[in-house]
């Protein structure tokens, strides 16, 4: 074996795969979110809100960061994707827009039925 062979398989025998972090992201402490009748205000964030119109991937990414999990598809009507998220609320989107919620403070936007 060459000394730069060697050199290589030291310097590979050292390298292993990082396991993937499966594990949900921890919420940032004192935010939560808040239906409003405009969108999500977002309460600890001094002001920061995920309004109706705003693209999906940015606002399910938004209401991930803050509750630290992923919304999951649920089924929705009227050619409208429903997501619901860790708290139970359903965040409606059309044509990739967020355009409404509903939940057990009630409902604002558009709707699944």
């Amino acid at each position: 074996m060459s000394l730069r062979a060697a050199a290589l398989a030291v310097a590979l025998t050292g390298c292993t795969a990082a396991a993937p972090n499966l594990s949900p992201t921890p919420p940032p402490r004192g935010l939560a979110l808040v239906p409003a009748p405009g969108g999500l205000l977002v309460a600890g964030s001094g002001g920061r809100e995920i309004g109706f119109g705003r693209a999906q991937a940015g606002a399910l990414a938004s209401v991930a960061k803050v509750q630290g999990a992923t919304p999951v598809p649920t089924g929705c009507g009227r050619g409208r994707q429903a997501f619901r998220t860790a708290e139970g609320l359903v965040l409606v989107f059309e044509a990739g827009r967020f355009v409404g919620w509903a939940g057990v403070a009630g409902a604002a936007g558009r709707g699944c039925a």
